[in-house]
């Protein structure tokens, strides 16, 4: 409801409205401020009325109506130039106090739209973030999922082949093991042929059935005096090796000697490594020729400068070869001397078989001996097993470890120092 509103000077009435929603701003032109400015709440709630297209004569058939007018007129010009003169004072006082507290009039409506506003729109930019970062992940994740997908792929591919060839090799093996299979039982069908027709044969001549006969009875012979020499050397052989090496647990200390390594520099690198072997014999009950034997080689010095030659078939193999170059011959004749060349037989017991880092005889008939690197207790039966390793494992490794060429030498020998029962 508009207020009425009386000028003392003039006796005219008027009614003026408390908030006209019409009125956009007054608008006043200032050399030192904005072009474009509202009012301020101070000069809206004014008791001195503003000129203004909405007031209205409270008493329109009142006299002299144009001269209050114009004096109206007059008085509203004075209020806006003094109103002009405090609001550019004040802006001059406030720029000169904090030049950042100058800001433009606005109202507490429109402040608070545009906080709104802006809160709004960091919210938006903050959701568009989170989708371009949320994208850029799955696009990585599924760029990584078709890669694994082709390498999965690939490897399909690759054990695909790998199969038909394995498939391939198989067919192959089964058509050799059918061939073998009838080559043996064409082996067999001509020695049961062959023994048919001499069995026919020896009927047919009576002196070679006497013959036959004789020569298995000379080999039967031979046989049971073999037995009996080999119970005669291995009875000796236990005798000498009691008195000159005693009954009980014998021991012997091996000393190798690895190849130097020379650097870039020329010098000679010095060898701190694990080289001592320690090997307990067998008993002397169970293996007394093998052991004599390793234990006179032992104290007459001839596995002095000896060296380990071979890596193959799970063995670590010595042989009477000098490491540091010298004749091959001369060591052997050393060998043969002694009368040390070899065992007389090849002694063996099931109760010491060739278990990994057992020591036994080669079967070559030499003085060469080996160290099972593994298990060959099914390979190597019948050969002479006459100790084991019981320290130094960490030189037997590094010993299996050297480099060798063909998988079989040593690429340089490694020696055998000094060899000592203890």
């Amino acid at each position: 409801m508009p207020s009425p509103f009386r000028d003392d000077s003039s006796g005219i009435e008027y009614f003026i409205p408390l908030v006209d929603d019409n009125r956009a701003s007054y608008e006043y032109h200032d050399d030192h401020s904005l072009q474009h400015s509202s009012m301020s709440y101070e000069e809206r709630s004014s008791p001195v009325p503003p000129l203004h297209r909405n007031t209205i004569h409270a008493n329109p058939q009142s006299p002299n109506i144009e001269v209050q007018d114009s004096r109206l007129h007059q008085y509203h010009s004075r209020y806006l130039i003094k109103k002009r003169r405090q609001y550019r004072q004040s802006t001059i006082e406030s720029k000169s106090r904090s030049p950042e507290s100058v800001l433009p009039l606005r109202s507490r409506l429109v402040f608070t739209a545009q906080k709104r506003r802006s809160t709004f729109s960091f919210a938006i930019s903050a959701f568009c973030l989170l989708g371009f970062l949320m994208h850029g992940k799955a696009r990585s994740s599924l760029h990584l999922t078709i890669k694994e997908v082709d390498e999965l792929a690939i490897f399909s591919a690759k054990l695909h082949r790998k199969l038909r060839r394995a498939d391939h090799d198989i067919r192959l093996l089964e058509k050799e093991l059918m061939a073998l299979d009838a080559i043996e039982a064409h082996l067999q069908d001509q020695e049961i042929e062959e023994r048919v027709l001499s069995q026919s044969s020896a009927f047919a001549n009576p002196e070679l059935i006497e013959e036959m006969n004789h020569q298995k009875e000379r080999l039967k012979r031979a046989r049971s005096q073999h037995e009996k020499l080999k119970a005669q050397v291995s009875e000796i052989s236990k005798q000498d090796a009691v008195e000159k090496y005693g009954d009980g647990t014998i021991r012997i200390k091996m000393d190798l000697l690895f190849p130097s390594k020379i650097l870039d520099d020329g010098s000679v690198e010095v060898d701190n490594g694990p080289r001592t072997i320690i090997m307990e014999m067998a008993s002397l009950e169970l293996m007394p020729h093998s052991v004599h034997t390793f234990l006179e080689m032992v104290s007459e010095g001839l596995l002095d400068g000896c060296s380990f030659i071979i890596n193959a078939l799970h063995v670590l193999k010595a042989a009477p070869l000098p490491y540091d170059g010298s004749s091959a011959h001369i060591k052997a004749k050393q060998f043969t001397e002694a009368g040390l060349e070899s065992v007389a037989f090849r002694e063996y017991s099931q109760d010491f078989p060739h278990k990994k880092y057992t020591v036994g005889f080669a079967a070559d008939g030499s003085p060469s001996f080996y160290i099972n690197s593994e298990d060959n207790s099914e390979i190597h039966v019948g050969d002479p097993c006459f100790a084991r390793v019981i320290s130094g494992f960490d030189a037997v490794k590094r010993l299996d470890n050297m480099p060798t060429r063909n998988e079989i030498w040593f690429e340089k020998r490694v020696g055998i120092k000094k060899v000592l029962i203890l």
